[in-house]
């Protein structure tokens, strides 16, 4: 029988699912003044004012006089001498602004825009900003050339554009220094990258993609609790759909995400018609439950194939570990599998029943048609396409990351994943490591997350970026930019895996906690949920958490099940 405590536990739980910031109202973003953390005079002999990490904004100075001239460089790569890069790879933000004070005070000095990522792209226009704010660039550092006055940590600021979520509601830590760096280093790129009041794919075009927003969806779910950001970016591109053809599937995983972290149905009740019609991609589905979906996109001018269309798998194109395109792409239609499972998930919540057993039937037809056409029994691995000669990490990958490999394939399939590293891009990266934690790979996982070599968030760090990358360096992608929200996957890599933390029901009503730590010995985090904070430490072969609901717990192999509260996990003496 429940007693009284546990009553009250469940019905403030529901309160707070009930109250948490509506989805549907999205706060306006706000611009927040900092002052930098350190000037100080360079290698080169100039003055240097380090705001210590990347942000989107405007620059202040307050001169003491009118008719005072001097020129400045403000840009994102601080170089390891204390000295600006001025002629960084493009699309790495550097400008230089000469002025001249026409009275005392503050000065608000002028960013110069640049067009692309103000104005319409050809795939889509730029996300404007509230034109209060004027024109904003991306910086972290400024250095001055020529000044007639000085200027100290009090007399020069940066306002800083971002959308207004509680930073401390998360936090993680552990006993890898490197881990809880590269953790600080992608909580901070979500905040940065927040300028627009939706997600967009950086400063290059600030245009929003499906792919970088599922990716960035799920990073803020590990940072912030207010789910009304990503619900607008996700509908947002139900009604402005990019071109790659995987895209559009995405939509679907992302409508299924939003519903789950936040229990609310409003929002597939309004778009579930347009999900079922639009973005399972139906009409190009064959009798066998196949995708004929035509491959790349033709050359420019063209943005689509011969079947209007326009296979992505990965981006860039050098990242795509040599993947044969065919017409029936494995990929694309891993996909369209998971999008269909989606989809029944989702209508069984609308209570449409008959829907959702139509659309689990459609998604084991997927499932037997990609076994019979992709697998390849002599290597015992998934090939790129129907025809196709080639096994790619990201057919592989994609397979393991959404269940399509059968439990005897696994071990075989995911060794050779395993083996491979990281041979994909950073967007990539979000299937690959799902890949490896969703078939216990978790210390291969973790060797990834923490590498230092320059494929790696670390070697990102490494080149001077204090947002993620667009990619994992400028050989691979000549004109990446350094602030890329869809670079920042370890944070729900390390929140729904290694921490285990997702919601067991929709709107966390119920909780699971699976550690996977790869080998971690002391672990501290706090993952925001809109039930309030669930907050574990793992310590000693003990794991200590505290659930706003009720929660399934696995550790060391061992399942128990609590209401709301603080409890304890001990590891079973042969597992320490």
């Amino acid at each position: 029988m429940m007693n009284a405590t546990m009553l009250s536990s469940m019905l403030a739980c529901a309160a707070l699912v009930a109250s948490a910031a509506c989805p549907d109202e999205p706060k306006h973003t706000v611009a927040e003044i900092q002052f930098p953390e350190r000037v100080f005079t360079n290698a080169a002999g100039r003055i240097c004012a380090d705001f210590g990490k990347d942000a989107f904004g405007w620059l202040e100075i307050d001169a003491p006089a009118a008719g005072l001239d001097y020129f400045l460089a403000m840009g994102e790569h601080l170089q390891g001498d204390g000295t600006l890069n001025r002629m960084p790879p493009p699309c790495v933000r550097c400008a230089g602004v000469r002025w001249h004070t026409e009275k005392s005070g503050v000065q608000r000095l002028p960013v110069p825009p640049d067009l692309r990522n103000l104005f319409a792209a050809k795939e889509g226009a730029a996300i404007a900003l509230p034109k209060e704010f004027g024109t904003v660039m991306p910086f972290r550092a400024v250095e001055i050339y020529d000044c007639a006055f000085p200027v100290t940590k009090e007399t020069i600021r940066r306002h800083v554009v971002t959308y207004p979520a509680d930073r401390a509601e998360s936090s993680f830590s552990c006993d890898d220094a490197r881990l809880t760096a590269v953790w600080d280093f992608c909580k901070h790129s979500m905040f940065a990258t927040s300028f627009a009041g939706q997600f967009v794919d950086g400063d290059r075009e600030r245009i929003p993609y499906e792919a970088d927003s599922y990716v960035s969806q799920l990073n803020w779910y590990a940072v912030s609790s207010d789910y009304a950001y990503p619900r607008r970016s996700i509908e947002y591109l139900y009604t402005h759909p990019t071109w790659p053809t995987e895209f559009r599937l995405i939509s679907i995983l992302s409508a299924r995400a939003d519903w789950l972290w936040t229990g609310d149905t409003r929002s597939l009740e309004r778009n579930y018609d347009m999900l079922r019609r639009d973005k399972l991609l139906m009409s190009h589905r064959r009798d066998d439950g196949l995708l004929v979906s035509g491959g790349e996109r033709l050359p420019h001018p063209h943005l689509t194939n011969r079947l209007g269309l326009a296979d992505i798998v990965d981006w860039p194109k050098s990242e795509r570990d040599n993947f044969e395109f065919r017409d029936v792409n494995a990929v694309v239609n891993a996909f369209h599998y998971q999008a269909l499972v989606a989809m029944a998930e989702i209508a069984s919540a609308l209570g449409k029943n008959a829907d959702a057993e139509a659309f689990k039937a459609q998604a084991n037809d997927t499932y037997a048609a990609f076994q019979r056409v992709f697998f390849d029994a002599e290597r015992g691995l998934y090939l790129d396409g129907e025809g196709a000669r080639h096994s790619s990490l990201h057919a592989n990958a994609i397979a393991l990351a959404f269940g399509l490999v059968p439990e005897a394939r696994i071990s075989k399939v995911a060794d050779w994943v395993e083996s491979r590293g990281m041979a994909c891009s950073v967007y990539f990266s979000q299937y690959l490591l799902e890949a490896l934690y969703r078939t216990g790979r978790d210390k291969s996982a973790l060797r990834l997350l923490t590498a230092e070599n320059d494929r790696s968030w670390i070697g990102m760090m490494k080149q001077g970026a204090t947002i993620t990358m667009e990619a994992w360096n400028s050989r691979v992608k000549p004109n990446l930019d350094w602030n890329h929200a869809w670079g920042a996957t370890p944070l729900n890599a390390i929140s729904r895996f290694l921490l285990g933390v997702t919601p067991l029901e929709p709107g966390f009503r119920k909780i699971a906690i699976r550690p996977q730590t790869g080998g971690l010995k002391e672990v501290s985090a706090t993952v925001p949920t809109c039930a309030g904070p669930v907050t574990l430490k793992i310590s000693q072969d003990v794991l200590e958490f505290s659930s706003p609901a009720p929660t399934e717990a696995t550790f060391a192999d061992v399942t128990r099940t609590f209401p709301p509260g603080k409890h304890q996990m001990k590891a079973p003496d042969d597992k320490r």
